[in-house]
């Protein structure tokens, strides 16, 4: 007699991806876009909803996430100046 033959156990990995979309320090909506500009050097970020817009300077292993990080910066610390 055979035994039954066990079905292996498929285990799916889940990558995950960096965000495209962020929220905005200023209105709280998930509407800031950030255009890559590699060859000029900058960034631009750009809210959707109220228009809050920054022109940051990258360097070529820039991601958005890091020019959105700069950004949030930036905007923080012009608030606490004020």
């Amino acid at each position: 007699m055979g035994r039954r033959r066990r079905r292996r156990k498929v285990v799916r990995r889940v990558v995950r991806r960096l965000p495209t979309i962020f929220e905005c320090p200023s209105c709280g909506a998930q509407a800031v876009r950030i255009e890559m500009k590699r060859e000029e050097g900058i960034a631009i970020v750009q809210c959707g909803s109220c228009g809050l817009s920054d022109t940051i300077k990258i360097t070529p292993l820039s991601e958005p996430v890091d020019v959105y990080g700069e950004f949030i910066d930036r905007y923080y610390a012009t608030i606490e100046s004020e």
